[in-house]
């Protein structure tokens, strides 16, 4: 299976944010499935790559925009997509993933979440998209999110097209 992680490709001092990604990597190695990212090698990117990276069994499949493609001189990978812009980097990510799991990064994270939410629910793709609030690191944004639906600008059973979990074990659990 081709598991895309939408994460931070900054570094962070959070113990628990290093660990939740390192334990995905053990998890994407463990069951000898791929890995789909951005091709990054620091931050929350960069700790489940460095453990990918060493299984035999698990490949590295990176996608990126061209603006991006000097973060690439870090990392080994057996599958490269580079495309022309973000936009486009996006579409290739949910063609090439079989699940997009999402845990703490930035804009560009944010950015993710709302592409894979918005593709799926214009049937362009049907994975599993999952968003690990660890910390409560995105109850604002699922609070924006509710708060659409309560003002009735989109329909609640949105909400049937993501899962959102406080841990991996729940996750998990949710793709068994």
């Amino acid at each position: 299976m081709n598991i895309f992680v939408g994460c931070s490709s900054r570094d962070t001092d959070n113990k628990e944010y290093n660990k939740l990604a390192e334990d995905i990597g053990k998890f994407i190695v463990n069951e000898k499935h791929n890995f789909v990212f951005g091709g990054c090698g620091t931050g929350l990117m960069g700790k489940i790559y460095s453990v990918v990276s060493k299984s035999h069994d698990s490949k590295i499949i990176v996608t990126i925009a061209e603006a991006y493609k000097k973060q690439l001189e870090d990392i080994s990978y057996d599958e490269f997509y580079i495309s022309d812009t973000v936009n486009e980097r996006k579409d290739c990510f949910i063609k090439k993933s079989d699940v997009m799991i999402f845990i703490p990064g930035g804009i560009g994270t944010v950015d993710e979440i709302l592409t894979a939410i918005e593709t799926k629910r214009s049937g362009q793709h049907n994975s599993p998209i999952i968003i690990i609030n660890i910390n409560h690191y995105f109850d604002n944004l699922l609070n924006m999110f509710e708060q659409i639906y309560d003002e009735n600008f989109a329909d609640s059973k949105n909400k049937e097209l993501y899962n959102v979990v406080d841990s991996l074990d729940e996750a998990i659990k949710y793709l068994s």
